[in-house]
Formats: C-alpha cells, structure tokens, sequence
C-alpha cells in the first residue's frame, strides 16, 4: 500500500476512490434519514397524530397540501419548522422547570457533536490535494 512516505503526495488517502465511498456514505446517511423522518411521521399519524393530509410536490418544487388547498415553499415549510421546534422547547421547558438554554444546550452540543464527528469521517477521505 503506498502512503506519503512513498512519495505519491496523496498522504496516505485513497484518491478518487475515497471520494465515491464518501459519497455512497452520505447518500446512505440521507436516506437513512429520510426514512426515519417518514417512519416516525407516518407511525405518529396512525396513533391520530395529524389528519394524514395528502402532500404533493409540484413541478416548481412547492408542497401542495390538499388539506388547506394551498401551495407552500421550503421557506414556509422551514418557518413552520422552526415554529414546531419552539413549541417543543418551551413545552420541555416549562414541565421540567427549566430555562429554555437549560433544553436548548444540551440538544444542540449533540447536534455539533454529531456534525462535527460527520466531518471528521468524510475528513478522513478527502485528498489533501482537494482541500481548498
């Protein structure tokens, strides 16, 4: 195996290769994301959770939702997010009796945490030469 001793200045890394592993592991990531986020919606629905509106995606990249009647962007569906998670935030802290940074800290050190610790996997893969 060669490394940078070998004096083929790629550090050790694995080239173009490491590229297409990198990336079948954060498509993989993605999916698997994705199909979380529709298992834990969808298993949430059946338990009465929401009406199971029927959602569609137009051609110009707006969610139709056909319980309002009405076409929504990403940029609405990321405020409505946001709206979601301070609902939760404040809910959690309320009944624990704790401040909203008493939540929110925690949550977000793991979300770095896990951001970070991403980084440094694809990190591993990327070719010195690559790096910008």
């Amino acid at each position: 195996m060669a490394t940078e001793a070998d004096g083929n200045g790629t550090g050790g890394r694995h080239g173009a290769a490491g590229w297409g592993a990198a990336l079948a592991r954060r498509r993989r990531r993605a999916s698997e994301l994705r199909a979380a986020i529709a298992l834990v919606g969808t298993s949430a629905a059946d338990l009465g959770w929401g009406a199971q509106p029927d959602v569609r995606v137009l051609p110009d990249g707006r969610l139709w939702l056909d319980e309002h009647e009405v076409a929504v962007t990403a940029a609405e569906v990321f405020q409505a997010a946001r709206h979601l998670i301070a609902a939760q935030l404040r809910t959690v802290s309320e009944q624990g009796g704790t401040p909203v940074g008493a939540v929110a800290g925690p949550w977000l050190l793991g979300l770095h945490t896990n951001a970070a610790m991403a980084d440094i996997d694809l990190e591993v893969d990327v070719p010195r030469e690559d790096v910008a």
